[in-house]
């Protein structure tokens, strides 16, 4: 009987095999970027897959010190903090040590830090403004969640970056080695900067729009030494404007500007808005009701020309039945965030909604600890068709009489709907974990809906239940 030869790999394949893996062979830009796809501690861990990877992650350009697991469990055992700060600190320089690049996209710093951490946090935004970030964000809430009292926040160092010459680039150099410390052209750099429990002076504010002269985003949480701010010229390129909770500040001017988007929320203040031709987006809530100091007055010159509109309103007053609402000729998005404390009747909005013809995007999210309910007759507005609006989204719907109600304004007058979106989830975040009760209120809230909008919907309607 013939023998059959047996199949063996040319000697060429062999030697292919036993060498490293294809993957290996690209060139290190593309895994660099194929490693940048994973998380900062995911990425560290490829160092242990060959020779070949135990530096390339040194190299990424975007460094998110993200540590949510941690903040979860402070969250829970706010002891932690004590214990866990020195090891988030450790991680951050250790990283910061040994990274190659010569440039950086963007940093991002989020832990729950305060001012007993400057020397460390000082560094590090030396080291990013040095590599020419683009995008800075600095978010320091307590417990990863919360503001904290404004004497407790770190301070933006800026004073520290603009005497950053000689020996302060040499201290710079001596405390991340490998880095070519450039603050100067850095800040020129500068697109997007975010700081949360960071106190931020006016003198700083202005040193930003001075000197940062690409800066597009910035956004200010929680800062208190924030009083009175400016901005004004049409040589900046900021678009996107940000001030949340700032609880000091008493104005804001801004005027000259081709500012795209501006979002407030905080204490009632003097609020100017002028020459303002590309402001299309705007979200805003003054005060205990969210429509104190005369809302609508201060956002006249734009009114107009917003497309999408969000308006915080925590505290609903009895006198916005009679509240006027302003045309909004041209806005295409209205997001309500409502405090929903009781299962007081929603339809006084329904003036609000009837005063944006093209509206074509409606969305109300319920702020509720928990909920109360009661029985009460459903009641119904005066009907008014809406022949753009397609998309409503309810979040915090609880199924109660408010909330029925509503919704079913919508089925009887938006006579181009397509989707209605019930989300039964509750809408205040935080870090613990969910309960039982709370899962089975939500259980419960989504059988509700079900029951009182199912039904009701016309048929090319379609009900999505979260």
């Amino acid at each position: 009987m013939r023998k059959r030869a047996r199949l063996t790999a040319p000697r060429a394949m062999k030697e292919e095999c036993n060498s490293e893996d294809y993957i290996s062979s690209l060139p290190d830009d593309i895994l660099v970027s194929i490693i940048s796809r994973l998380s900062l501690k995911e990425a560290a861990v490829t160092s242990n897959v060959a020779r070949r990877w135990r530096y390339l992650w040194t190299h990424l350009a975007t460094f998110d010190f993200n540590a949510n697991d941690t903040l979860d469990r402070i969250a829970e055992h706010p002891k932690l903090r004590i214990s866990e700060r020195p090891k988030y600190i450790n991680w951050v320089n250790r990283v910061v040590r040994q990274h190659s690049g010569s440039t950086m996209n963007a940093f991002r710093i989020c832990f729950d830090l305060d001012k007993s951490s400057k020397s460390a946090i000082d560094n590090w935004v030396k080291f990013s403004i040095a590599m020419r970030v683009q995008r800075l964000e600095l978010d320091l809430l307590e417990n990863g969640e919360t503001l904290r009292q404004p004497f407790r926040n770190y301070v933006f160092p800026h004073k520290l970056l603009s005497q950053c010459k000689g020996s302060s680039l040499k201290h710079v150099r001596a405390s991340f080695p490998g880095v070519q410390p450039c603050m100067l052209s850095g800040l020129k750099c500068l697109k997007t900067l975010s700081l949360k429990c960071v106190n931020v002076s006016e003198e700083a504010l202005k040193y930003f729009l001075s000197n940062c002269l690409v800066l597009q985003s910035l956004s200010i949480h929680g800062s208190g030494d924030l009083v009175n701010v400016k901005v004004s010229g049409s040589k900046l390129k900021l678009k996107y404007l940000e001030i949340v909770f700032c609880l000091g500040i008493e104005s804001i001017e801004i005027s000259n500007v081709n500012l795209v988007s501006f979002s407030y929320l905080g204490p009632g203040i003097n609020l100017l808005i002028e020459n303002v031709p590309m402001l299309d987006e705007i979200s805003i809530g003054e005060g205990y009701s969210g429509l104190e100091n005369n809302v609508f007055g201060q956002l006249s010159c734009c009114l107009y020309q917003l497309e999408v509109l969000t308006l915080d309103i925590y505290r609903p007053e009895e006198n916005i039945k009679i509240f006027a609402f302003p045309e909004l000729p041209n806005l295409k998005q209205l997001i309500l965030k409502v405090g929903a404390w009781e299962d007081d009747s929603l339809l006084e909005f329904t003036s609000l909604i009837k005063s944006c013809p093209y509206l074509q995007r409606f969305v109300l999210q319920l702020i509720w600890m928990s909920p109360s309910k009661r029985r009460r007759k459903i009641r119904q507005a005066a009907k008014c068709p809406h022949e753009y609006l397609k998309l409503v989204e309810i979040a915090g719907y609880y199924g109660r009489t408010s909330d029925d109600e509503l919704a079913m304004y919508f089925i009887e007058n938006a006579v181009s709907l397509q989707k209605i979106i019930i989300d039964p989830r509750n809408q205040i975040l935080d870090r613990t974990p969910v309960r039982i009760a709370q899962i089975k209120k939500e259980e419960a809230a989504r059988k509700r809906a079900k029951q009182q909008l199912e039904a009701k919907k016309p048929p090319g309607v379609k009900l999505i239940i979260l």
